[in-house]
């Protein structure tokens, strides 16, 4: 038994508890009966979301020499790649960058009268660089220097596993 008293009385630990338990007595519910024709009610699965379907990254900045930058190409850096083997898991993985607009436009594929603020420029990963699990990447158009430091998505697609 446990020798522990407790501190509102003198009693002991276990009888306290159980003193206790006997105060709380569940309340009769209600039960409705559901007529004898019907069938239950099925219940309905919780909306659970998808996983994604990408990496993160981070568009940290331009490939560049000392004193020279090149805008054609884009430094990724991915989350949970630290070494350069594990960032040429992404060469050849397809890129995009998502931001909003300040004007709605059509959206390609669906009819004239549907719009969005939501853009994407598309890229693909071309090669590691450094040795800290960077990327390099081009971009159909050269992505906009108001991109650095916001999120990149490296689509899992196409796979070479």
């Amino acid at each position: 038994m446990n020798p522990f008293l407790c501190k509102l009385c003198s009693q002991s630990y276990t009888k306290y508890t159980s003193a206790m338990a006997e105060e709380k007595k569940p309340k009769a519910e209600k039960k409705t009966k559901a007529p004898a024709g019907d069938k239950p009610a099925l219940k309905k699965r919780p909306f659970k979301r998808h996983g994604r379907l990408y990496a993160k990254a981070i568009f940290t900045g331009y490939k560049r020499g000392l004193r020279n930058q090149h805008e054609n190409t884009a430094l990724l850096k991915v989350e949970a790649c630290e070494t350069k083997p594990d960032s040429w898991f992404y060469v050849g993985k397809k890129c995009v960058y998502v931001y909003k607009a300040k004007h709605k436009t059509c959206i390609p594929g669906k009819p004239k009268s549907k719009k969005s603020k939501v853009r994407a420029i598309w890229g693909k990963v071309t090669r590691p660089h450094g040795c800290t699990g960077a990327v390099r990447a081009k971009f159909k158009r050269n992505l906009p220097a108001k991109a650095m430091g916001h999120r990149i998505r490296i689509m899992l697609y196409p796979s070479r596993v």
